[in-house]
């Protein structure tokens, strides 16, 4: 009688393929899927990180400043004149109330590369103000070295002033839009903040 060969049998080698093909394809599909989840969160993330850089550079702008405007929808703020070594504000006494002198205003506003305010565009960009209104862009606030901007994409920036008995408060909505594979993520969010060196409201 003689023995059984040690071995596969060609059937059972075509088996252990297709089970193991199978077993492969499963794996692709779910790393895939992975993957694609792990991006789209990603991009999300990136999305809302957009819209809290913004708020942050208002929230420090509002810090700063002694007086907020909104001006053909651009955020104005004003900030003290007189400054210590450290950059606190020095304030003055006018015989009722102490103040701040007013002295340099910034305008946030949205534009594209070249901060022109009267174009549009998707980059958060501050400038200063001249006592005749014209804005000045300050790109080292505004863009990186290579020229792309710090705060992008922004497709919405609506502020607004409230002006109440206990000082003044900038509210700001700011809404960031990423198209990504065919997919658009969106953040869109309102937030307020006090002028800390806010004068007596008149």
């Amino acid at each position: 009688m003689r023995r059984r060969q040690a071995g596969l049998t060609l059937v059972e080698a075509l088996l252990v393929l297709a089970v193991g093909g199978t077993l492969i394809t499963l794996l692709l599909m779910v790393y895939v899927q992975g993957t694609s989840r792990y991006s789209h969160l990603q991009t999300q993330s990136l999305s809302e990180r957009i819209v809290e850089n913004a708020f942050r550079a208002i929230e420090d702008a509002c810090w700063r400043a002694m007086y907020a405007e909104v001006k053909n929808g651009r955020l104005i703020v004003t900030y003290p004149r007189d400054t210590d070594a450290y950059g606190n504000p020095l304030p003055y006494y006018d015989g009722k109330h102490i103040k701040y002198r007013a002295g340099q205003r910034y305008a946030f506003y949205l534009s594209d590369t070249t901060g022109n305010p009267n174009r549009r565009g998707t980059i958060l960009w501050r400038g200063t103000v001249s006592n005749s209104g014209t804005i000045t862009p300050d790109p080292e606030w505004s863009l990186y070295a290579n020229g792309q901007g710090r705060i992008m994409p922004v497709v919405e920036f609506v502020p607004s002033v409230q002006f109440h008995s206990t000082g003044i408060t900038v509210t700001v909505q700011v809404r960031s839009r990423i198209q990504a594979r065919g997919d658009v993520y969106e953040t869109v969010r309102t937030r307020s903040f006090s002028v800390r060196n806010a004068n007596p409201w008149q």
